[in-house]
């Protein structure tokens, strides 16, 4: 047994159905959502040396390239980007999305799909479905079933792991952060991840050009008529102008939601023609996932997503207008 600490194996059919699938074949593909966060890179990862210190084999393709704040992660040539895969893989594992559409990959439907997820809305779209959302990240999913597969922690995927579960938990900010989050992460760091080297590679390793957008982005601040709801957007001009690569952006929605007296932050990103890709945050009481899978999108109560058609002006009227009812509620 790896673990550290008393992780409790979850009472779960989809997660013995998992585990028998995997123990029964050799050859897998790992993939998840486009735009990879920390949880995503990290998860697949993690996912993929722990499988290899089982003897089989793991491939791990995206549809976009990893973010800059990722590039040091343990292994990252791992994961290959491309927008078709083929191969003879026994089974597709694919981690933090609510479709087959979600990576941006094309030629997923070929494999017998498992779908490994944390998110309360994510349809049963796989061959076998384990959703649990109690868990702050499927970071934490994937350590519980290394451990059950009793696959070698080793520090590289230990580092990984970490990752996954600092990033989508706002560095242990957000209301998903749990007694078994600490529990997992100390195990972590007792074998050998140290936090602060993992802290400083997220925070404080940015590129020129991330901060010179971070500066423009700041100057189109606004504060809507409550005081509770402020925004922030990006255009590709943006971009253009400071160098930044659009995967730059990652965690700027944070500013806005950081100024005292506001409970929620929108952050517009200007995507094709008129439309915008929305990130929502929320302090912890109002729950913008509502928002989110009311205009098509999901999340979590406190970090949640959204496309929205329109100009910027129609976007943020749509968007605000929701959350202004959600604040009302």
């Amino acid at each position: 047994m790896n673990s550290l600490s008393a992780i409790e194996r979850p009472k779960s059919k989809a997660f013995e159905d998992i585990l028998r699938f995997i123990s029964e074949h050799e050859r897998f593909l790992i993939t998840s959502h486009a735009r990879p966060d920390g949880d995503s890179i990290g998860s697949a990862l993690a996912l993929a040396l722990g499988l290899e210190g089982l003897g089989k084999t793991a491939d791990i393709f995206g549809g976009d390239p990893v973010p800059r704040s990722f590039v040091a992660l343990p292994a990252i040539d791992k994961i290959k980007v491309t927008d078709r895969v083929e191969g003879p893989y026994d089974g597709l594992l694919i981690l933090e999305c609510n479709d087959l559409k979600r990576p941006g990959v094309d030629g997923l439907d070929q494999y017998f799909v498992v779908n490994i997820d944390h998110h309360l809305n994510t349809n049963p779209f796989g061959d076998l479905n384990w959703v649990d959302s109690s868990a702050a990240a499927v970071g934490e999913m994937i350590y519980q079933l290394l451990l059950a597969m009793d696959a070698p922690i080793t520090l590289e995927v230990a580092t990984n792991l970490y990752v996954a579960i600092f990033t989508d938990t706002g560095s242990f900010q957000y209301s998903n952060t749990s007694a078994k989050t600490f529990s997992i992460v100390a195990d972590l760091v007792h074998l050998g991840v140290r936090p602060s080297d993992v802290a400083q590679s997220i925070h404080m390793a940015h590129p020129p050009e991330r901060i010179k957008l971070l500066g423009r982005l700041l100057n189109t601040l606004e504060i809507h008529s409550s005081g509770k709801i402020a925004s922030i957007t990006l255009s590709h001009q943006m971009l253009e102008e400071t160098g930044a690569a659009p995967n730059d952006v990652e965690g700027m929605v944070n500013y806005p939601l950081s100024i005292s007296g506001v409970e929620m932050a929108a952050f517009f990103r200007q995507d094709q023609g008129d439309s915008f890709r929305v990130s929502l945050r929320s302090k912890d009481r109002y729950d913008v996932s509502k928002v989110a899978r009311l205009m098509g999108g999901g999340g979590h109560k406190n970090a949640a997503g959204l496309s929205v058609e329109g100009n910027r002006e129609e976007a943020a009227g749509k968007v605000i207008g929701e959350l202004e009812k959600l604040l009302d509620s």
